[in-house]
């Protein structure tokens, strides 16, 4: 019953929120539910705050974050306090990578969306993926009528004429709705004028290792535990690592980030699933990627260095998980490795100096990247969204 009634009084003052007026000056970002900062609307947002004529708000629900963002001398509030209600009222541009709860969408009502999404999929996402929920309910359908009119208006980016096909489907949108032109979290791989913060700490770290981040995917959103150590003999890998000056990064989803693991034992082996930062800063000092259906790897081949397809569980992951767009085979450049063991053959073979898909790379980044895609597209993306 409270639900109910708590509910209806979100909508009503969604839909009173869309008699505030608009400033085309004022931008707010939200990522990951308003849990961090980070993914494409924190690359996004550090490049509007170089901009005129803009004034980026981050918000989020996580007091860490305010503290984060105003630490690089950015502007952020908390989710529902009065200053960032305030100004997601006043926003006429609203950003995520997540969907509308990336931000306290309650009091966006006919503010411009742009949702920037969180990477290139393999897998089947939002309306697409019908193995976690059904769109079309008579629930689901409800709630959409009920959105419509207050939350109409949401552009899409896409990385390629490709994937604008995909996500007129897999988010419902029209094609006038679709904007092609890339990821802004990769602008850090062309950052000429450094203009992204520096991890000084991480590359310090980094330093004096070869470099090999594994970085999977979720397991049903989280709801099973990542099955890290039936697949990986640690003792074995970590003995491997010290031979070869190799440092092996694990670096979990976000959907992961509670499940404990303990390394303590290992000189080698590092887990940085729960540390503050982008993978993109990972990205930049890795060597080696091991990941299996994750969409990490296709910002890594703007990179153009050697993956790993850890792929144990590909059939029940397929019958269980997502479904995906592409035949496996035909969009993964790289060795494919089902079993431990066969991933330290794999690992053997690339330190060893051995790449031979430079070109297959090449190939599937032409697939999932317009030529726009393939180079800095923040500062283009704002100036087009100031026009919308």
């Amino acid at each position: 019953m409270k639900s109910g009634i708590k509910l209806i009084l979100k909508y009503m003052v969604m839909y009173l929120s869309c008699l505030a007026p608009r400033s085309r000056k004022i931008w707010v970002f939200g990522a990951w539910l308003g849990q961090q900062f980070a993914d494409n609307p924190k690359y996004l947002f550090i490049e509007a705050n170089q901009m005129k004529g803009i004034r980026p708000v981050w918000i989020t629900k996580n007091p860490e974050v305010v503290r984060e963002v105003r630490g690089l001398g950015y502007e952020a509030y908390l989710f529902s306090s009065g200053k960032g209600i305030l100004c997601q009222l006043r926003a006429k541009y609203a950003v995520m990578c997540n969907g509308i709860s990336d931000l306290n969408h309650t009091f966006l009502g006919r503010a411009i969306f742009l949702n920037v999404w969180h990477g290139v999929p393999l897998k089947k996402i939002g309306y697409d993926d019908t193995k976690g929920k059904n769109w079309d309910s008579r629930g689901q359908k409800i709630r959409r009528s009920i959105q419509q009119f207050p939350l109409g208006r949401e552009y899409v980016v896409a990385t390629s004429d490709t994937f604008a096909k995909i996500y007129r489907s897999a988010f419902r949108r029209p094609p006038e709705q679709i904007l092609t032109y890339g990821q802004p979290r990769n602008d850090i791989f062309y950052d000429r004028d450094q203009i992204f913060p520096v991890n000084k700490k991480l590359k310090e770290r980094l330093e004096g290792h070869k470099v090999v981040l594994y970085a999977p995917t979720h397991r049903l959103e989280g709801r099973i535990p990542f099955p890290l150590k039936e697949n990986f003999d640690l003792k074995r890998l970590d003995e491997f690592c010290r031979d070869n000056h190799i440092l092996f990064i694990i670096r979990r989803h976000f959907y992961h980030f509670q499940e404990e693991l303990d390394l303590s034992g290992y000189s080698n082996i590092l887990d940085m699933t729960r540390e503050s930062l982008d993978i993109q800063e990972l990205l930049m000092g890795t060597d080696l990627l091991v990941t299996d259906y994750s969409s990490t790897y296709i910002d890594y081949l703007l990179l153009d260095r050697p993956v790993i397809f850890y792929d144990f569980d590909y059939d029940s992951y397929i019958e269980k998980d997502r479904e995906m767009y592409f035949p496996y085979e035909k969009v993964t450049p790289g060795i494919k490795a089902e079993t431990f063991d066969e991933l330290m053959e794999g690992m053997r073979q690339v330190f060893s100096g051995t790449d031979m898909f430079a070109e297959d790379r090449q190939r599937v980044r032409n697939l999932f990247y317009c030529e726009k895609g393939q180079k800095s597209v923040g500062e283009e993306l704002l100036e087009k969204m100031k026009l919308l």
